[in-house]
């Protein structure tokens, strides 16, 4: 399912006037097809002015486009903003934690010798330097 296409405002779609209208009037709420692939048409039919010809016409221009009527939100996919986002998100997660970790075995070394710090920061330098360039890679 193509989320562009579900961002489309429904007016993008050629139904008939009735339709437009019963839309625009009764269902001020609803502006996009993801909005009313998710309607089912029981839904549909308590809004006024839409019968069955109305529903039979919606369901038409649906499958043209591959879409159908009471569509669950958790099946519609995600921009590819929002996953971008959530995922910037679990990279900056994954690297505070990382980052934790890594200046814990710094921190809770009693005893230091001059290569131990050299090594254990360049560790440290390492994690870090792996998710900048993972958030680089997404930014670009």
């Amino acid at each position: 399912m193509n989320r562009e296409l579900l961002d489309k405002p429904i007016s993008d779609l050629e139904f008939s006037v009735r339709v437009h209208s019963a839309f625009l009037k009764y269902e001020p709420n609803m502006k996009t097809i993801g909005d009313l692939i998710q309607k089912t048409p029981g839904e549909l039919l308590r809004t006024p002015n839409f019968g069955r010809k109305s529903i039979n016409e919606v369901k038409e221009v649906l499958a043209v486009i591959g879409l159908k009527l009471g569509t669950s939100p958790e099946s519609i996919p995600p921009s590819m903003d929002k996953v971008r986002q959530d995922f910037v998100y679990n990279i900056i997660q994954h690297a505070s934690s990382a980052a934790g970790k890594s200046l814990e075995v710094i921190i809770d070394k009693k005893e230091w010798a001059y290569h131990d710090i050299e090594k254990y920061f360049e560790s440290h330098r390492k994690i870090m330097d792996a998710y900048k360039e993972a958030l680089q890679r997404l930014h670009d």
